[in-house]
């Protein structure tokens, strides 16, 4: 594929012993990656420019253009990592980068404050063109929510609701809007979204922790 597209592609990561690292299928969606990309390392970036819509590969990627001398996280120093990727299908652009593009004026300042009332009007004209050209996944408004979510809490929830809307059967956005809510101060909402997610995905650890945070006698004060 050439550069300056988005590649929406599917992967495996092992390591030559045959550990599976990770694996975009695992999560229920592909990845999507603008190429070229600092969200990936160099090796990832290079295979991606081989291939073409439909192609699948298995890359061997030596420590030089992987992770390096150092590692990271269960990938150990000096790794050489065989990804076994698939291009699904390249896209211009994802709705979150489109939307990313004007939640803040430019240049961004320290007490810039994000605009609202722009991003979710394109959001409702790029609905009603059913996000024609453009790449959508739950990634794009949960990514952007956690853009927002330390210091804009209530904007987060806002993009967090509209991603509910979008995909009502995934636990992740209902855990991703009770964040929201608890960082907002709103347990009672944080609860009751937790709740749901735990309902869909009821091996959601990090739902049943929350829960029970928040209703110790210190949270309730």
């Amino acid at each position: 594929m050439p550069p300056g597209q988005l590649a929406i592609c599917d992967y495996i990561l092992t390591l030559t012993n045959g550990t599976k690292i990770d694996a975009s299928r695992d999560r229920g969606a592909p990845f999507a990656v603008p190429v070229p990309s600092h969200q990936v390392i160099k090796g990832f970036n290079e295979a991606l420019t081989l291939l073409h819509v439909g192609d699948r590969g298995i890359f061997i990627l030596p420590p030089n253009i992987a992770y390096g001398d150092n590692g990271t996280g269960p990938i150990p120093p000096k790794a050489t990592l065989i990804f076994d990727i698939e291009l699904l299908d390249t896209k211009a652009k994802s709705l979150g980068m489109v939307l990313d593009s004007i939640l803040f004026e430019k240049p961004v300042k320290d007490d810039s404050k994000p605009q609202m009332a722009a991003v979710l009007s394109t959001f409702k004209e790029l609905k009603k063109t059913k996000f024609k050209d453009i790449y959508v996944s739950e990634n794009d408004l949960n990514g952007l929510g956690y853009e927002l979510i330390k210091k804009f809490p209530n904007e987060a929830v806002e993009l967090f609701k509209l991603n509910v809307k979008m995909y009502p059967k995934s636990y992740n956005v209902y855990d991703s809007l009770a964040e929201g809510y608890m960082t907002a101060g709103n347990n009672k909402l944080a609860i009751k979204n937790y709740q749901k997610s735990l309902k869909l995905n009821p091996k959601n650890t990090n739902a049943t922790d929350m829960i029970k945070k928040m209703e110790t006698p210190a949270a309730k004060q």
